[in-house]
């Protein structure tokens, strides 16, 4: 850890953001590893239907980015505010899913995460913006990505002993889900400030929806990050049901079972991405942030590319899982502090909130697009089930592609009169 990741440790408000998204990702490793398993495998219901339950979550996610990024970067209410509310969507989330067995109960729960989703992730990324300058940012959100690996692995992990606990009835597991929301929202209402450097008056804050929406640069970026997103959204909704159900691991039958993929997940994609996101983030910080974003993609071809081989070949397919899952780990390290970075380079300090939420729609595709894809592929063959990730691995040509276009636009308008400059 270098000394600019220490100083953001040492930033109270850095230190509550960080301790929220550890307590935010502590449910959503609970949600989105073990909707899929439980609901196909113990509910009963097709891993298509459950994917588009949860592919259900990104629309209403759009609703939750606006309307949180209109609360958030009002006056009267703040970002504060918008975190809380997100808190207490998520409960309602976890007391729905505890008693959900139908389908239509499931997509009200999706639905309703993606409004306390959208809620979250605009104002926590606004908050962070806030509490930091331009030059530390990208270690800020390094250590908030150290929290949210901590957070997934440990919700996987501590899911994975309540089902072992409570294994006649498996959905009581988002009882601890719900614990988790609860202990946020009093994290936020207790040690959180509502207080910011610039607050945007209506008018300003109007206009700021057609300025960020009129940002070319912006827009080709949102458009290239819909890869990546949708990249993370297969790696938490469709390879765990993958390895359970189509790679045979260390197991005596056909397939793996959930607690040695929970241990395969946690260990080699969950904790690999939090021992090295820091000093990952701290090597690559002297480079433009273009040949890291690039580098990031691929990095994902390899690791999807080596999902195919898992289930093809009959020798190795758990060590070939391994080694894929370490791989996709640090492609998202190596992403994911300098996308948010980026983007906060682009947004004037008065509209970060807003240019957080229009940026994220590139979340909510992607989490529309991921499970909804995966799902149906993971109801098809072993052969379509397979050829799957080679297929998503050559979609990362296209991702490259529009990265360079970005990279163009953001260098012409450098070059133009600014308020700033950033370091893409």
């Amino acid at each position: 850890m270098n000394l600019s990741s220490a100083l953001q440790l040492s930033n109270r408000q850095v230190q509550v953001q960080a301790l929220g998204r550890l307590l935010i990702q502590i449910s959503y490793g609970l949600l989105s590893f073990y909707i899929p398993i439980l609901f196909v495998n113990q509910v009963g219901l097709s891993a298509t239907a459950v994917g588009f339950a949860l592919s259900l979550c990104a629309i209403t996610e759009v609703g939750g980015h606006f309307l949180g990024a209109t609360l958030a970067d009002s006056r009267r209410f703040g970002r504060k505010v918008v975190l809380v509310l997100a808190a207490a969507s998520g409960v309602a989330v976890a007391l729905m899913l505890m008693v959900a067995q139908s389908l239509w109960l499931l997509i009200l729960a999706s639905m309703v995460l993606g409004i306390s989703l959208g809620c979250f992730w605009t104002a926590s990324g606004a908050a962070v913006m806030d509490a930091t300058t331009a030059e530390d940012r990208s270690s800020a959100f390094a250590v908030m990505g150290m929290a949210e690996y901590i957070g997934i692995g440990l919700g996987v992990l501590g899911g994975s002993a309540l089902i072992a606990a409570v294994d006649e009835s498996p959905l009581l597991l988002f009882r601890g889900c719900g614990a988790m929301f609860v202990l946020f929202g009093l994290l936020i209402q207790i040690l959180m400030t509502n207080e910011y450097p610039s607050r945007a008056n209506h008018d300003r804050q109007s206009q700021g929806w057609i300025t960020a929406l009129s940002d070319k640069a912006l827009v080709v970026f949102m458009l290239a990050n819909v890869f990546f997103t949708t990249y993370v959204a297969l790696v938490s909704s469709t390879i765990p049901l993958y390895i359970t159900n189509f790679i045979t691991g260390v197991d005596p039958v056909p397939g793996v079972s959930v607690g040695s993929t929970a241990n395969l997940f946690t260990w080699c994609y969950v904790g690999v991405g939090a021992v090295l996101q820091i000093p990952i983030t701290s090597l690559l910080t002297p480079l433009r942030r273009i040949f890291v974003l690039m580098g990031a993609m691929v990095l994902w071809a390899a690791g999807f590319t080596l999902l195919w081989a898992a289930g093809t070949f009959a020798e190795g397919q758990f060590l070939w899982a391994i080694v894929a899952l370490c791989l996709l780990s640090l492609a998202s390290v190596a992403y994911k502090p300098f996308f948010v970075a980026t983007v906060s380079d682009l947004a004037p300090s008065h509209l970060r909130a807003t240019y957080v939420a229009v940026s994220s729609q590139c979340w909510t595709l992607g989490y529309f697009i991921g499970p909804l894809l995966g799902g149906w592929a993971m109801d098809q063959t072993s052969l379509i089930a397979q050829r799957f990730w080679l297929a998503v691995a050559m979609s990362v040509s296209v991702c490259l592609g529009l990265l360079w276009a970005f990279d163009l636009l953001y260098r012409a308008a450098a070059m133009q009169p600014s308020e700033g400059e950033g370091g893409a």
